[in-house]
């Protein structure tokens, strides 16, 4: 008589303690805790902005639509918290209204040189930039990672900043002109008065450093 091999019972034997102990570790498994999102920093002044900019009454602050994510309509695809959209239409209008502006050119011959030539880089990175510090001081979010203002608008030092080859002094006057290129761009997508007159207060309180 032909013995019965023990090789068949032996390997399923092995296969169901194998997958006992896989269950068994799978019932002791944690699920991790979820982990709650970052909250973001706002103001009533940013809840306008970006109640504002979805179309909202801009005579209300609502909260949370300043950080309020929502589409880019200029980066398909991504997405952009309502409050800072607001802030870079904005800051893009005015980088448009002070390069044709003929006062306020000397302190730009560079990026005007580059942009005539074609070449936007240096205008992103600026409206990156402006974009960032208005955030920054509208909403209390740490955003802007750029120099500091009296560094970024120092001619002498800062090669994009005016032209070390010609002397000149930032005045009162020339940024008087500046924030009145914000306040015409404001304007021009119907941001109302009393938001622009906050917006008046932070630029203002940057005048010291600039001014030189």
């Amino acid at each position: 008589m032909f013995k019965k091999s023990k090789t068949p019972f032996v390997i399923v034997l092995t296969i169901l303690i194998g997958f006992g102990s896989f269950m068994s570790c799978k019932k002791d498994e944690v699920t991790p805790p979820e982990v709650e999102p970052p909250v973001l920093m706002s103001t009533p002044l940013y809840d306008t902005l970006g109640w504002f900019i979805q179309g909202g009454d801009p005579s209300m602050a609502i909260e949370g639509q300043g950080t309020k994510s929502i589409s880019d309509p200029d980066n398909s695809g991504q997405m952009i918290q309502a409050g800072r959209l607001a802030i870079r239409k904005v800051v893009e209008g005015s980088l448009q209204i002070i390069a044709g502006d003929t006062v306020l050119a000397k302190y730009f011959p560079t990026l005007l040189n580059e942009v005539g030539n074609g070449n936007t880089t240096g205008f992103a990175q600026l409206l990156e930039s402006f974009t960032d510090f208005t955030q920054q001081a509208v909403s209390g979010q740490m955003v802007y990672q750029g120099k500091s203002m009296a560094d970024a608008h120092n001619n002498m030092t800062y090669s994009r900043f005016g032209s070390a080859n010609q002397q000149f002094v930032t005045d009162n006057a020339d940024f008087d002109k500046f924030v009145g290129d914000i306040v015409l761009a404001a304007q021009g997508l119907n941001v109302p008065n009393s938001v622009i007159g906050q917006l008046g207060v932070i630029l203002y309180s940057t005048e010291n450093d600039i001014v030189q």
